[in-house]
């Protein structure tokens, strides 16, 4: 996946965040949200350095995991090995990873969140949190009620409730100034950047 095009930033500092809990491994072991997160974070990354951005990485499951803003070829090296070695486990909130990077980040700075946005009470808080500061957030969101549904684990009417339930909390979360998009599993990355950020 290559993304050609992303709206150029003032800043050049970008923070991809990565939900590696156990909720992003639900479907196919190949099809699943934690493996479409981990390929556009990959993606999203040799874009950003290529330009000669500032790129850092959280990613978070049990633990919270972060390699620090850098440029270069050494950076994307580092960024792709953590990715590579991200497993689906544990059920850190997004707010507690939110709190302890904050402090840390260039106001303004580009946040890329990469989440299935399931099984996490404090997502609207921390995304919250994230606007009220001026972080410019951006959520792409792989769901695993697509892989599900594929998979045939999930019946119609189960779907339709739980996609109305994904519906509103993508609507509030673009209410407070995120820009949101749905990713669906056959969505090219650079589609759904371009729905995420209405360009």
């Amino acid at each position: 996946m290559m993304v050609n095009e992303y709206e150029r930033d003032a800043v050049s500092d970008i923070i991809l965040i990565i939900d590696s809990r156990g909720v992003s491994e639900t479907g196919p072991v190949s099809r699943n949200s934690l493996v479409y997160s981990s390929r556009a974070a990959a993606s999203l990354s040799q874009y950003f350095l290529s330009r000669r951005d500032s790129v850092g990485l959280v990613v978070y499951s049990d633990e919270i995991v972060s390699v620090d803003r850098d440029t270069g070829k050494k950076q994307l090296y580092v960024l792709l090995t953590k990715l590579a070695g991200a497993m689906a486990k544990g059920n850190t909130p997004l707010k507690v990873v939110t709190n302890r990077i904050m402090p840390h980040i260039n106001r303004g700075s580009p946040i890329i969140i990469l989440s299935p946005l399931e099984d996490d009470p404090t997502i609207v808080d921390a995304v919250r949190d994230l606007r009220a500061r001026n972080f410019d957030v951006t959520v792409l969101s792989p769901s695993s009620l697509e892989f599900e549904f594929d998979a045939r684990r999930l019946d119609r009417t189960g779907y339709e409730v739980l996609k109305t339930e994904r519906d509103i909390l993508m609507s509030e979360l673009r209410g407070l100034g995120a820009f949101v998009m749905d990713w669906e599993p056959d969505m090219m990355l650079n589609t759904a950047l371009a729905g995420a950020r209405g360009f």
